[in-house]
């Protein structure tokens, strides 16, 4: 009987270039699901943001006796739960033109206007209703709210 030397231990070079591929191939179909998902969360993210964005808005209406704001600065300079706290999901800048952004073309449904994705605009027709839209990773969101007195 033979006893084994360490050059007959441990893989082939054929068992490990099999592994390799096996999780090439695996990792082939996991991050595009990966990054899609991560696409539609943020997507989620903006869909929050633009009801943060509503609620703010009847908060205005409430201490401003039923009138909506005339910009959406107006509505985030007013609301406390907004501020600073209000980022875009997409980059995670904050403020005017990054977050959100004023509408100033009254259309319904509105459109938000901008290419930048993750971005929530605000449009008032003569302070008595509002829309809310929002922009995902390519294109408007189907989600429009709306607010009228």
């Amino acid at each position: 009987m033979t006893r084994a030397t360490s050059d007959d231990r441990g893989f082939t070079l054929i068992e490990l270039m099999i592994v390799v591929v096996i999780i090439g191939i695996l990792a082939a179909i996991a991050i595009p699901n990966f990054i899609s998902m991560q696409d539609r969360a943020r997507e989620g993210s903006v869909k929050s943001n633009m009801h943060a964005f509503q609620l703010a808005s009847e908060d205005y209406a409430v201490q401003y006796d039923s009138r909506y704001a005339s910009s959406a600065v107006t509505v985030v300079a007013a609301s406390t739960a907004l501020g600073s706290g209000f980022r875009n999901p997409f980059d995670r800048t904050t403020g005017v033109n990054n977050a959100y952004r004023n509408q100033a073309t009254w259309t319904v449904p509105m459109a938000v206007g901008s290419t930048r994705a993750g971005i929530v605009a605000y449009g008032d027709s003569s302070s008595t209703q509002y829309q809310v839209a929002g922009r995902g990773k390519t294109a408007d969101l189907d989600l429009v709210l709306l607010g009228v007195n």
